[in-house]
């Protein structure tokens, strides 16, 4: 498989999503290698696209002759909590269209805070450095899924780490 840690299965910038670990927020790119790697954010490691295309050796979900399956449109309907993933499909058609390359530079330009290039993510409203307003660009998300995100994800991640832990210890 190519691809580096940005180059995701189902493409979710990787750049593009934080994680709230120990009670910081932080880039999941600091902690994880990404999609393709072994070296996987523990919430990502339970992942079924990940596994499915690794299963099928296909750089992205949608160079299988199965897509879009029963799997994809399942984690697609993750959109009603987790907005950022409806942009998965047009991005997959652009990876198809331009190649992975082009489409890593266009969300690696995406992701940086015009003002101060500082990594920002889905959700920020703004800069963490500056202070630029990117309400133009984030995903609002209503109080109640931020509550929910605060106890699905956190469970993702735990349900991760135990899978790890059992898997190092075999």
């Amino acid at each position: 498989m190519k691809g580096g840690s940005e180059d995701p299965f189902a493409t979710l910038f990787t750049g593009s999503i934080t994680a709230k670990i120990g009670g910081s927020i932080m880039p999941i790119i600091d902690i994880c290698g990404g999609c393709k790697s072994d070296n996987v954010y523990a919430g990502c490691s339970i992942c079924k696209l990940r596994g499915c295309a690794r299963e099928k050796n296909v750089e992205h979900c949608i160079d299988c002759a199965d897509y879009p399956c029963a799997g994809y449109s399942k984690w697609q309907s993750l959109a009603k909590f987790l907005p950022h993933t409806r942009e998965s499909a047009s991005s997959l058609e652009t990876i198809r269209r331009n190649g992975i390359d082009h489409w890593l530079d266009e969300q690696k330009k995406r992701w940086l805070c015009p003002d101060c290039g500082t990594p920002f993510s889905w959700y920020a409203s703004v800069c963490n450095k500056c202070g630029r307003s990117f309400e133009f660009k984030a995903y609002a998300i209503s109080r109640w899924k931020k509550l929910l995100c605060c106890f699905i994800l956190p469970m993702a991640y735990r349900k991760g780490k135990a899978k790890q832990k059992r898997l190092t210890s075999q």
